[in-house]
């Protein structure tokens, strides 16, 4: 990769331009998505659901790895379709699990509508996107059948152990299944797609499957960096790395007694600084950013694979 300093210098025009012309070739087969949906009575759930997307950034891998491995952008459209709608029914369904009452600055399904139909949606979700998976064949069905059963083990991690005293290996295992595996299945199957090699297939899954890693810990480590001021917070809350490295830090002090108490944000980014936890999930996100870019090696050079790379230099400096 260093022989590859000049070409891999940040253009972020081009790769903007990119991401630009992506969404809206994305907003364009959604809007064909929600036509022929018209006939179904969750019809305005899930069009409520479609029309408060968030950035497309897993449809977008699909199309970059297909595009990397030779592809056009054309018949990899519908299957960045797919995992899209793979990714929104698990919001959909984690919302539930959750409870959470906004995602993206708007009201929940299951807030909206209640959790009967809120179901129904996800599930209505997860169909139209096996449906559409399948017409690229039975390994990429397959596949993306059996990134649903790790995101359904990952939910069920979360939601079982959401009162427990989480590891950091159980953190990591249950990001695996519920986060990275939507990544490594959107590169993966780009991949298979386009009609890569079995190395570029390997690549391009390594690639996924690190950079969720990385997205994961950092969209953590943020949750617990910008709580308003205002808010008071349970620690038990929120069983992500950045708290699981400090308690463990903290474990057999003084501060271990007030762990279970309420504290205000401010504290709470204190003690992240004092135990080196900020610090220690930012080098965390780092490895995995540089080896998802190191994986990318075997791949010829491209401009896709460029913004594959930018892309992921995106996460580090976000």
């Amino acid at each position: 990769m260093a022989g590859d300093r000049g070409y891999l210098e940040w253009n972020e025009l081009a790769y903007q331009t990119y991401l630009d012309e992506t969404r809206k070739e994305m907003d364009s087969e959604i809007s064909n998505l929600i036509r022929k949906v018209a006939n179904l009575r969750l019809n305005d759930k899930i069009v409520y659901v479609l029309k408060t997307r968030g950035k497309l950034l897993r449809p977008t891998l699909v199309l970059l790895c297909g595009q990397s491995v030779g592809a056009d952008k054309g018949p990899l459209k519908k299957l960045a379709l797919a995992i899209e709608l793979l990714h929104e029914a698990t919001l959909v369904h984690d919302d539930i699990l959750d409870d959470d009452s906004f995602r993206r600055n708007a009201v929940a399904v299951h807030a909206k509508w209640g959790v009967r139909d809120a179901i129904l949606v996800g599930d209505a979700l997860a169909a139209l996107s096996l449906n559409l998976a399948a017409e690229y064949g039975k390994e990429i069905s397959k596949i993306v059948s059996q990134t649903c059963l790790l995101l359904c083990d990952g939910e069920y991690m979360d939601a079982s152990m959401a009162n427990a005293e989480l590891s950091e290996r159980d953190y990591f295992e249950k990001i695996t299944k519920k986060s990275a595996s939507l990544f490594k299945v959107a590169t993966l199957c780009g991949a298979i797609a386009g009609e890569g090699s079995s190395l570029e297939k390997d690549s391009l899954a390594e690639f996924g499957e690190k950079l969720g890693m990385a997205y994961q810990i950092r969209d953590d480590l943020s949750d617990v960096t910008t709580l308003k001021e205002d808010l008071a917070l349970n620690l038990n809350d929120f069983q992500t790395l950045p708290l699981i490295h400090m308690k463990n830090k903290e474990r057999g002090s003084k501060i271990e007694d007030n762990l279970e108490q309420k504290i205000i944000p401010k504290e709470l980014c204190e003690r992240l600084k004092d135990t080196g936890s900020l610090n220690y999930c930012t080098n965390k996100i780092n490895e995995y950013l540089d080896g998802a870019v190191v994986s990318l090696e075997s791949l010829k050079r491209s401009v896709y694979k460029k913004h594959l790379v930018e892309l992921a230099e995106s996460l580090r400096h976000s």
